[in-house]
């Protein structure tokens, strides 16, 4: 991975205290991802992060995420546990050392940050089309698992993979780091709406939108990844709902978008 130098400089600077020449080591590992990711296990960039709010406004929202998750890998080593939201309710499950090993699987670390990324700037825009000899339109967000099924039927076939994939990126992240507000937006509305999804419905279309997607993978996507997440959904879920849990909760409103109620 490739960081900015304001990334780098808060690395440097907090891992490296026994030098004061700051600005020239981030001249010697600008180029050399290498040398950085050994320091991005360092317990000490989350703890000034904690200390130190305003680097959070400064540093990347790559480099957050990547701190974030690996000192929750770190976590999952040490304490064995994953943290499963049902019903309302926050529950341990033992599944850290399954959870740690997913992270370690080739492809699936990277993409779980890819992801993070990608919904901290969601993007809507509006579709016309002519049907029947008339003009309709509708407007679609990246962030909505309906716009984008409805937009599988609009495309040609060659960019449903990755509307394939972006659906099950939005079951993975709503029920994964949102899990207590979808639970509570059901419970408010199921009286009134009965194709509310639940976190089961997530999952259910999470996995089969992830294996669509891996049948088709496009060229920068492992295909393995898919495939691991499609089968996997339910740990890979519990991975982003403990770090939404321990080290996001203070942040979602931060960088991402709530979900609509």
């Amino acid at each position: 991975m490739q960081w900015s130098d304001t990334d780098l400089k808060f690395v440097i600077e907090t891992v490296v205290t026994t030098r004061q020449d700051h600005d020239r080591i981030v001249e010697l590992v600008r180029d050399k991802p290498d040398l950085v990711a050994p320091l991005l296990d360092d317990p000490r960039l989350v703890q000034r992060l904690q200390n130190e709010k305003e680097w959070l406004a400064r540093i990347s929202p790559r480099l957050l995420f990547t701190l974030l998750l690996r000192r929750l890998r770190r976590d999952l080593e040490e304490q064995g546990i994953v943290i499963e939201r049902e019903g309302g309710y926050r529950l341990p499950v033992f599944a850290g050392a399954q959870a740690r090993s997913l992270l370690d699987e080739p492809g699936v670390f990277d993409y779980l940050v890819d992801l993070l990324c990608s919904f901290v700037r969601t993007r809507s825009g509006t579709v016309y089309w002519k049907e029947r000899g008339f003009w309709r339109k509708r407007r679609f967000s990246d962030l909505d698992l309906d716009d984008m099924v409805a937009l599988c039927h609009m495309v040609a076939p060659e960019w449903r993979p990755r509307l394939y994939r972006r659906i099950g990126d939005i079951a993975l992240f709503l029920s994964g780091v949102f899990p207590d507000h979808l639970t509570r937006l059901w419970q408010g509305v199921r009286h009134r709406l009965r194709d509310r999804r639940t976190l089961a419905d997530y999952e259910r279309e999470g996995r089969y939108f992830y294996r669509l997607a891996a049948q088709q993978a496009e060229p920068h996507v492992p295909r393995t990844v898919l495939e691991r997440l499609a089968e996997q959904f339910t740990l890979a879920r519990e991975i982003l709902t403990t770090l939404s849990d321990r080290y996001l909760r203070p942040l979602r409103e931060q960088y991402f978008h709530t979900p609509a109620a």
